[in-house]
C-alpha cells in the first residue's frame, strides 16, 4: 500500500517539474522575443470635449476663491476645546477654507487663521457642496451668521 502511495507521489512530483520547467522554458522564450515598439503617431485626430456641459459641472477648488461650512459644536484643538480668543465663545464657528490656509469666524464676527488646522481636515469634516455664493456677505447670511 505505502509503496503504491510513494509511486504516486514520485509520479506526480515528475509532473510538477516537468510543468515548472515549461513554464521557465516558456519565459525565456519571451525574455529573448524582441519587445514590439510602439509606431509613431502622426497627426492627432481633434480632440472633442464629450465632458458634461459647464452648468453642471461641479466647481473645483481652483474654480472658486472658498469654501465654508457651519459648525455648531464645539471645535477641539490638540485636546482642548477652541475658544475665541476676543470673546470667548466655543462653538457655532463658521470655517472657511481660503487657499491653503483655514480661518475661523465666532458668532460675534471675529476672524482669525487656525495653523492647526488645514485644507484636509477642512475636506474629512465638511460635507458636500451645495451652493455657490457671489459674495462674502451673501454666504454669511445664507449660513445663519449675518454680518454684524
Amino acid at each position: 500500500m505505502f509503496g503504491r502511495k510513494r509511486r504516486q507521489m514520485r509520479h506526480e512530483l515528475a509532473e510538477i517539474r516537468r510543468q515548472h520547467a515549461e513554464m521557465i522554458n516558456a519565459w525565456e522564450r519571451e525574455e529573448q522575443e524582441p519587445v514590439p515598439q510602439p509606431e509613431p503617431v502622426g497627426d492627432l485626430a481633434p480632440v472633442v470635449d464629450d465632458f458634461l456641459p459647464a452648468d453642471l459641472r461641479v466647481p473645483t477648488r481652483d474654480d472658486v476663491e472658498g469654501m465654508m461650512m457651519r459648525r455648531q459644536m464645539p471645535l477641539v484643538l490638540d485636546g482642548e476645546v477652541h475658544a475665541c480668543p476676543q470673546c470667548g465663545c466655543y462653538r457655532d464657528w463658521i470655517v472657511f477654507a481660503l487657499g491653503d490656509e483655514v480661518w475661523l469666524r465666532c458668532r460675534a464676527g471675529h476672524q482669525a487663521l487656525e495653523p492647526r488646522l488645514d485644507t484636509a481636515w477642512f475636506d474629512r469634516n465638511s460635507g458636500p457642496n451645495e451652493s455657490r455664493h457671489t459674495s462674502f456677505d451673501e454666504v454669511l447670511r445664507h449660513l445663519g451668521h449675518p454680518d454684524t
